[in-house]
């Protein structure tokens, strides 16, 4: 069955989505650095070597568009829930979306070259 979604579910979903990812990130990057650091330095510079790869590089460049999609719709429902935009807001999905593909492949492009 096909369920019609408009813009707001599509933005909520993300947003959820998104927070799930940072949310799980943040447990994995707790664990792998205080495990190393408890196993001692050479344990500690291994990881550090294995999560500086290009591998972990396309997943940091991913993690970072995903934190700013979270912060620019959260700022964007922050700014509806006060009553600073319109009442239908649907019009601000797709700044939200722009500004976080503009900023991320910015981003990654400085990441990548340089």
């Amino acid at each position: 069955m096909w369920r019609v979604y408009s813009i707001q579910n599509v933005m909520f979903i993300l947003h959820r989505l998104t927070g799930l990812v940072l949310l799980g990130y943040l447990v994995a990057h707790i664990l792998a650095v205080s495990t190393a650091l408890l196993a001692g330095g050479t344990a500690f510079t291994s990881v550090m070597k294995k999560l500086a790869g290009p591998g972990f590089m396309a997943l940091d460049i991913a993690l970072f568009g995903c934190v700013l999609f979270h912060a620019f719709n959260g700022l964007r429902l922050i700014m509806n829930e006060r009553g600073w935009l319109p009442e239908r807001s649907d019009g601000y999905a797709g700044p939200v979306a722009a500004t976080t593909v503009a900023v991320w492949l910015c981003a990654g492009a400085v990441a990548i070259l340089g």
